[in-house]
């Protein structure tokens, strides 16, 4: 049984969604699984999410290694680094006696939130804005990861052309910056319309 059959399980078990998406989305950062500073293992969880979390390890182990990684680094140098060179301090951080490592959602959490909200967002807006300067087509507004631009009526295909292109390049554009190799993929999602309520996918 693979990761995709767990999710399944997990899914049907689950009577709500938004709680099951927030603990998928949380392998990543930790939060769900604050009370295990070994990895994504699921202890004290349902049977469904024990399962799922133990398939995850299993087919990505590069997470569970990177996590491990994290709390090495903060118990040796009492902070952690991110790809743009941004640290996250620790002074006391320690290993328990059960080899568990306090603060180990913080440890984990941060570097990605991070660098996805602090380091990518902006890095993307300054782009998209750049690209923007010989247009009537301005930024007007920031919501978290979101970008809102007010779009000239004569300029609509332009800026949507214009997203496609950054769309096309977003893993240049960061490897770049930071002289990495960004392998999660990326996409940006455009919505239009005449307000924020009313807006479509594009």
């Amino acid at each position: 049984m693979g990761v995709k059959d767990q999710q399944s399980n997990l899914l049907t078990e689950q009577p709500n969604k938004q709680a099951t998406f927030r603990c998928i989305f949380c392998l990543f950062f930790g939060e769900c699984i604050k009370r295990d500073s070994y990895g994504a293992t699921g202890f004290g969880r349902s049977q469904a999410e024990a399962s799922y979390y133990e398939q995850f390890t299993k087919k990505y182990v590069g997470v569970a290694q990177w996590h491990r990684q994290l709390a090495s680094d903060a118990v040796s140098t009492g902070r952690v680094r991110v790809p743009s060179g941004r640290c996250f301090h620790f002074p006391d951080v320690v290993r328990r006696g059960n080899g568990t490592v306090s603060h180990f959602t913080q440890i984990k959490n941060y570097p990605v939130q991070s660098f996805a909200t602090a380091d990518i967002v902006p890095l993307i807006l300054l782009e998209m804005e750049h690209r923007l300067v010989p247009f009537k087509s301005c930024i007007v507004n920031t919501v978290h990861d979101s970008i809102v631009i007010d779009v000239h009526p004569d300029e609509v295909q332009t800026v949507l052309e214009l997203v496609t292109s950054i769309n096309d390049n977003l893993k240049t554009i960061i490897d770049k910056r930071w002289n990495i190799d960004f392998n999660v993929p990326l996409k940006l999602d455009t919505k239009i319309g005449d307000n924020w309520l009313d807006t479509k996918d594009v």
